[in-house]
């Protein structure tokens, strides 16, 4: 074997661990956003069940103290009627006050007690919040509206008079004219085609997103993050008003960006 070809397979061989060393990293990447936005749906779902609760207990409690009172302006009201001897009724009114007493003190402690479970579930969950803040590629949604995001990456598309092709993004449907914005810095650059109509790439520092249908474009080449480079639209072979959105990492293939669009949108 010669030594150039030796220099071949060595250059394909370092291409291919980095290729791969980025796949895994993409997937970890995923992985771990995908872990947190579980965690924090988790989080927000018992802090959701505590309210509940707290809201059950306290109309039980309610009720027992509402209906206590009544006894005890019942049993009042018997004895002046009677005028006698009004031990026995004062008793019985001092023992259900005190049991109001009592059960209103319960429900002071269920309501602090619920309070800090609560204070602490929203800690943890400001705190997986901000690490995905932190972590997350895009700055800010592409579609800056109203939106909803279909997390249809990898789906066989098969609409007649369109090449089958399998999806390489997430369909984001919003009103026709909804601004569409660059997630982060970077340069945008029109990319229209057949089946994407009017489209834009928005080339980053990590990768660069890609944006079909538009309706029309907006600002081009250099842009910040937030800036608005198209409006949604139905050109090309869309059959409603959506902004295909796709996420290639370090311009390679495209990867499920559903993850990085919850963290923002």
């Amino acid at each position: 074997m010669t030594r150039t070809w030796k220099r071949r397979l060595a250059a394909m061989g370092l291409a291919g661990c980095l290729f791969a060393g980025l796949v895994v990293a993409s997937a970890s990447a995923t992985s771990s956003v995908d872990e947190a936005l579980h965690i924090k749906h988790n989080l927000e779902v018992k802090i959701q069940d505590l309210y509940q609760m707290r809201h059950d207990r306290l109309q039980l409690l309610h009720k027992w103290i509402k209906a206590n009172k009544g006894r005890i302006a019942t049993i009042n009201r018997l004895a002046n009627e009677r005028g006698a001897d009004r031990s026995g009724p004062r008793q019985s009114s001092s023992t259900y006050q005190a049991s109001v007493h009592r059960l209103s003190a319960r429900q002071h402690a269920l309501v602090r007690s619920i309070k800090a479970r609560v204070y602490n579930l929203w800690m943890q969950r400001r705190r997986i919040a901000d690490w995905i803040a932190t972590y997350r590629i895009f700055r800010f949604c592409p579609v800056a509206g109203p939106v909803t995001v279909a997390d249809n990456f990898g789906v066989l598309v098969n609409i007649p008079g369109v090449p089958k092709h399998i999806h390489q993004g997430n369909d984001m449907s919003a009103a026709s004219g909804t601004p569409i914005v660059a997630p982060f810095d970077g340069t945008a650059v029109a990319t229209g085609n057949e089946l994407g109509g009017l489209a834009v790439d928005v080339y980053g520092p990590l990768g660069h997103v890609y944006n079909a249908h538009l309706s029309s474009y907006a600002q081009l080449g250099a842009v910040k993050a937030g800036t608005v480079i198209g409006y949604v639209g139905t050109t090309g072979d869309a059959t409603s008003p959506h902004d295909h959105f796709e996420w290639h990492p370090n311009d390679g293939a495209a990867v499920d960006p559903n993850p990085y669009l919850a963290a923002v949108c």
